[in-house]
């Protein structure tokens, strides 16, 4: 049970990529403005990790060789090709359901070795359409299924209140996917070794939120400052901070003085 259990989780990992996700939004007077929106997504980690927890299930001991390594790589590479798996939404599809007062600007998806990587950048009435923006879904895939990829600026919330503007939200936490569908397969708990396994693979995970913005800064929780811009970076271990905080449900969040 917990051979099969580990696989899954692994899977899980495995589908989910390294992820490098970039935000930024530069505000107008007015709420009006741009955002950009980066996601890379590095398959390699995960193949290296599939690779050694395989061998040592079939009783080998000690580090993956560099042979089995670049048959692994190979291997992947194969099943991609044999899957023919889905291309990256193209300009089109990415417009045609986008929210009213969002227009897309820009957008490249570029295919790497073991991954890819996506750019995008829209225009926007006022801020607050960005959270309709969504990725396309698949045909016949499966509506209730979700990733961080399927509405980039979810959770954004814009709060006018007096002469104050709020810009708070949650940030996308590619880890939390993962332990979310380990825990609807209802195997046993993950365990040390497991959750080591699990890190490794979101060891090079990184996620910035980048707000500029012409008003008066009156409180912030960013991690750094830039001129008019504010700065949110997290890695594996900050969101484990985040997680284990109660002092503040929202990572990223600022006050303005209009």
């Amino acid at each position: 049970m917990r051979v099969k259990f580990v696989f899954v989780v692994l899977l899980c990992v495995f589908l989910t990529g390294c992820f490098e996700i970039e935000q930024s939004i530069n505000l107008q007077k007015d709420l009006s403005g741009t955002a950009d929106f980066h996601m890379g997504i590095d398959m390699e980690p995960m193949i290296v990790i599939m690779a050694q927890v395989g061998r040592e299930m079939e009783g080998k001991k000690g580090p993956i060789s560099a042979a089995e390594l670049a048959k692994a790589k190979a291997d992947f590479k194969k099943q991609q090709k044999d899957k023919k798996s889905d291309p990256a939404p193209d300009r089109k599809e990415m417009e045609k359901d986008l929210p009213p007062g969002v227009k897309l600007l820009d957008f490249k998806a570029t295919e790497k070795e073991f991954g890819v990587a996506m750019d995008m950048k829209f225009g926007f009435d006022k801020v607050a359409h960005l959270i309709g923006v969504k990725m396309p879904q698949k045909e016949g895939g499966d509506p209730t299924s979700k990733n961080v990829m399927d509405t980039p600026f979810e959770g954004l919330q814009v709060i006018e209140k007096g002469g104050t503007i709020t810009v708070q939200t949650k940030p996308a936490n590619p880890a939390e996917k993962v332990n979310e569908e380990a825990a609807q397969q209802g195997g046993p708990k993950i365990d040390p070794e497991m959750e080591k396994m699990m890190k490794d693979a979101f060891a090079k995970m990184r996620v910035v939120y980048r707000l500029t913005a012409p008003f008066t800064i009156v409180s912030h929780n960013a991690t750094r400052k830039e001129g008019n811009t504010l700065i949110w970076e997290y890695d594996m271990k900050r969101f484990e901070e985040l997680a284990k905080s109660k002092k503040d449900d929202f990572g990223v969040k600022v006050v303005y003085r209009r």
